[in-house]
């Protein structure tokens, strides 16, 4: 294996026809959806609730572990 950083490798083809996965709850916030969100936990609006009482969307998120 040679350290030369002057070579590149052949550049693989993207596969455009694969769909794009984006798991429930991954996608990008806007500024409006935080917003929601933390007008959700100030009780202002509704907030979807799991069986433990824990906000779904911050368990979803990583913020609380599953046997919490």
């Amino acid at each position: 294996m040679s350290n030369d950083r002057n070579k590149t490798s052949t550049p693989r083809t993207a596969d455009d026809t694969a769909p794009i996965l984006v798991p429930d709850g991954a996608g990008i916030w806007t500024f409006g959806d935080h917003l929601r969100h933390l007008a959700g936990h100030a009780g202002t609006i509704p907030l979807a609730l799991d069986e433990f009482g824990r906000c779904v969307i911050c368990v979803r998120r990583g913020f609380f572990t599953p046997n919490a």
